[in-house]
């Protein structure tokens, strides 16, 4: 089986939908020689499709990012430096409609010189499918601009809006992230149950076995105090930063200056308006915004971690959660959506909206050894049970159920 993926997800920097499509991408990549049902993959980016092997430059870490190697990857950057400035273009909604187009034309054009479209499939990763006269599998990640279109600038819901119903009719199979993200399908798009395929995330292997010598070189590059709070994600209403910093505000400042709140993404839409006191607590360090973190360092912020906090109000998933569990860190999240599926009986949760709860939460991480121990050890193995092997097990399943 041939299978067309689309690429433009892996646009650097990655947040979720980026890093899923790399991980899954590089997995369907190196099975080719193998026996499985993926012969042939190809990938659409930069209005190109060619084909996707392991060392394609967007399934490269260090590419991804735009750091330097040496040598024969110079074309490479080139290449992904065009990408990640043609992604800037893509908020707007002239130059995404137009680029768009030209990524379907790029389909069609393909279809046309195939000797058999029904024996190519096309995997579009990221919601919204592109115009394809054969068979498709569609991932949703999560319906939150459904339920919360208040959490999402209005072009992006509009878009959705516009475009994800017909992307799901015209899909021949669903995938999804988690039950709970299916749920959300079944309820919103009356899909059928039976068209729905669960292929969640997995965890790498690098999460969880960290080098003590890489813990303390990111220790020291980030200057990070010796115990701390992390929180992790795209710095975006739906994430709830602001409720976790009422939370840890109300913490005696000796406990802050213990135990600082450390936030690390990318900042979304509509970033919050910091509550009172934050302003403060950011001067004398008892706050501290990294920003965007690198994939290479980002095991070794989550191992050195007292706690990690993540109280999103609306998760498909939540892979933060599962990221921290892997790296041996006692976990806080919400008690509703995804995150309460993905977390199991692993971590303490609370009421997303409920102050009082997340203050009590951090306090109990903070001072209960034994608690924070059996977490530990009950995080690391519920973050086991996630594999982007196993991961690319179910997607390849779920192509078979597509062509039949």
């Amino acid at each position: 089986m041939q299978v067309i993926v689309n690429l433009q997800p892996l646009l650097s920097p990655l947040t979720g939908v980026g890093h899923y499509t790399r991980e899954l991408t590089r997995e369907l990549a190196g099975r080719q020689q193998a026996a499985g049902p993926v012969s042939s993959l190809l990938g659409l980016a930069g209005l190109r499709l060619n084909a996707v092997t392991v060392d394609h430059p967007l399934l490269n870490a260090s590419a991804s990012q735009g750091i330097a190697e040496p040598g024969s990857a110079s074309a490479a950057r080139a290449r992904v430096g065009a990408w990640q400035f043609a992604r800037r273009y893509l908020r707007n909604p002239l130059t995404r409609f137009a680029y768009r187009q030209a990524f379907a034309q790029r389909l069609r054009m393909h279809a046309l010189v195939s000797r058999d479209v029904h024996d190519t499939l096309y995997w579009e990763p990221n919601f919204i499918r592109l115009p394809w006269p054969g068979r498709s599998v569609v991932t949703l990640h999560d319906l939150s601009h459904c339920r919360f279109p208040e959490y999402h600038p209005k072009e992006r819901t509009a878009f959705f809006n516009r475009h994800l119903a017909q992307s799901v009719a015209r899909a021949t199979r669903i995938n999804v992230v988690s039950q709970f993200t299916a749920n959300e399908v079944i309820d919103l798009f009356n899909v059928a149950p039976e068209r729905i395929d669960l292929v969640p995330p997995g965890v790498a292997s690098r999460f969880f076995e960290v080098d003590p010598v890489q813990c303390e070189r990111v220790r020291k590059t980030h200057g990070l105090p010796a115990r701390y709070c992390l929180s992790v994600g795209t710095l975006e209403p739906r994430k709830n930063l602001t409720t976790l910093i009422r939370a840890f505000l109300s913490l005696p400042h000796e406990r802050q200056r213990d135990c600082p709140l450390l936030v690390v993404g990318i900042t979304g839409w509509g970033d919050e308006r910091l509550p009172d006191g934050a302003a403060r607590a950011l001067e004398e360090g008892r706050i501290r915004r990294l920003g965007y973190v690198s994939d290479q360092d980002l095991p070794a912020l989550y191992a050195n971690a007292t706690i990690f906090a993540y109280v999103s109000r609306y998760e498909g998933f939540g892979m933060p959660v599962i990221e921290a569990m892997a790296a041996g860190v006692p976990v806080l999240t919400a008690n509703q959506t995804a995150t309460r599926e993905v977390a199991g009986e692993a971590a303490l949760t609370a009421e997303p909206d409920d102050v009082e709860a997340i203050r009590g939460a951090l306090i109990k991480l903070q001072d209960d050894t034994t608690l924070a121990g059996q977490l530990r050890e009950a995080g690391r193995q519920r973050a086991r049970s996630f594999s982007w092997q196993k991961s690319a097990d179910a997607l390849e399943a779920s192509f078979l159920q597509a062509t039949r």
